[in-house]
């Protein structure tokens, strides 16, 4: 099998001389893929497309439609669904079951409820997509694409995050795409079933490569979306044009009047779900009081977890390249010291191997400090770390800085301190946080913020009764642009 990059010429694409052999967890050979020469993201990056803004939303939603039967049931790729799912399966190391569930089971439902999802992060309808304007409180207002296109550069560690870029095209804005070597095969088969649903070929670009293609894709295009570690975070942080999902550090609240056996079963959940490559999978877990019993029962649960091969139905430990088991393993070492216990694996060691395949073992620590090195790391597999707490002063410091913070217990000025704690973006009571990802949810933001911006837009005099706050007393008659006065280049 062969990848090429998709640059809107045609479902053969650009191949080009260099190309990535692609290879299994299990070292079989998988694909070659295409290396996109930086040169050529430039190029395609700064091309001004209007084919995918010219079509009515709900034309696009119909492509949607298609797009969910072929994804689930076509070739898009040149792959049956199950070959498909055994690729990215292979590739990514997430177990097979689980890329199944998060792909077949994910996207093609999620496409025919595209409609909703935009609902939710636009109350004033779909047409606002096709005229960019809505009328609220008696005025117009204009909502306008902040840029001509948007770069994405993908994670591996989870197909779920494709649904991002996916709800960008549905916005009708056109994408640049570079997904992780990890797992080609989930975008390169979303793409090509939307060019075969009938998405203009000019709407999307998919560009395998290297690093070496992200600071292309930041420099030409408008807006630029970012997935990974905090060096990257940093890098790009003062930049508005970018928007960076960095690591999630989601993380458990557990009050003293939480019910044990309930909390050691949801946290056990959050921890393994997925393999523990979620960003919204529980990393730390904040306890009133001590932590040391909570913690045990924990490990003793995620001990009883089978270590089976990633392509066993049913596996829920992913599969890892021996280098990166060793350094995982490195890293909790070097920040062990004093004031951690670690409480799984124990003696059986934390990487184990089925058939020479590196599997990493969940693993709990208890540290005695939230300010502890080890608290708030986030690794791609079931880690978490407990921590204790002794005042409510202390567990609104500990809990800041996560994408997600779930509260065991009940207690509703917590809750409210949490939501008005800017450095969290979502809080859920009860347990009731769920790892999966829900496009309804702002996830970090909704995308719409940050591809879109409001303007004031009039036509005609003041309206009686109303006084101008300033300007031309007359009123102004303003254009609904397509494009922002602002669409340059995302400079670093």
């Amino acid at each position: 099998m062969f990848i090429p990059a998709l640059v809107g010429k045609g479902r053969e694409g650009y191949k080009s001389i260099e190309r990535q052999a692609l290879t299994g967890f299990d070292g079989s050979p998988l694909a070659e893929a295409t290396i996109t020469p930086p040169l050529l993201v430039h190029e395609l990056a700064r091309k001004r497309s209007t084919s995918l803004r010219s079509l009515p939303i709900r034309e696009v939603l119909d492509v949607f439609q298609r797009a969910a039967d072929i994804f689930a049931t076509g070739r898009p790729d040149g792959l049956e669904p199950e070959a498909y799912v055994r690729n990215a399966s292979l590739s990514s190391g997430l177990p097979l079951s689980i890329v199944r569930k998060q792909t077949l089971g994910l996207f093609p439902p999620a496409f025919r409820m595209m409609d909703r999802f935009l609902r939710v992060q636009s109350p004033c309808g779909l047409e606002v997509f096709d005229r960019y304007f809505y009328d609220a409180g008696g005025i117009r207002v204009g909502l306008t694409p902040r840029g001509r296109n948007v770069g994405f550069v993908m994670p591996g560690n989870h197909p779920s995050t494709h649904l991002m870029w996916v709800c960008a095209l549905a916005m009708k804005v056109p994408v640049v795409l570079r997904p992780s070597n990890d797992d080609l095969f989930t975008p390169y088969r979303l793409v090509t079933a939307f060019l075969e649903a009938g998405l203009p070929e000019e709407a999307i670009a998919f560009v395998p490569g290297g690093h070496d293609l992200v600071d292309p894709i930041v420099q030409a295009c408008s807006l630029s979306v970012l997935f990974g570690g905090q060096q990257l975070a940093d890098r790009y942080a003062p930049n508005r044009n970018v928007k960076i999902h960095g690591p999630g550090r989601s993380k458990v609240v557990v009050l003293a009047d939480a019910d044990f056996e309930q909390t050691v079963r949801l946290i056990s959940r959050l921890v393994l779900d997925d393999a523990g490559r979620g960003c919204i999978n529980g990393s730390a877990v904040i306890v009133e009081g001590s932590a040391g019993r909570l913690a045990a029962a924990v490990a003793a649960a995620l001990e009883k977890v089978p270590v089976q091969s990633p392509l066993a139905e049913g596996a829920q430990l992913g599969a890892v390249r021996m280098a990166e088991a060793e350094a995982y393993s490195a890293l909790i070492d070097s920040r062990l010291g004093s004031g951690a216990i670690e409480h799984t694996p124990g003696r059986a060691g934390r990487v184990a191997t089925v058939n020479g395949v590196p599997i990493m073992r969940p693993t709990v620590i208890e540290v005695d400090s939230f300010e502890h090195p080890l608290f708030g790391m986030e690794l791609p597999f079931p880690f978490v770390v407990f921590a204790p707490v002794r005042s409510r002063q202390d567990l609104l410091r500990a809990a800041c800085n996560s994408l997600a913070v779930v509260v065991a217990g009940e207690d509703d000025t917590l809750a409210q301190d949490l939501l008005l704690e800017p450095t969290i973006d979502k809080v859920f009571g009860s347990g009731a946080l769920s790892t999966e990802f829900d496009p309804r949810e702002p996830h970090e933001g909704f995308l719409l913020d940050f591809l879109f911006q409001k303007k004031a837009i009039r036509s005609g005099p003041v309206s009686a009764g109303l006084s101008p706050l300033g300007g031309n007393p007359q009123g102004c008659a303003c254009a609904v642009s397509q494009e922002s006065p602002r669409d340059g280049h995302a400079q670093e």
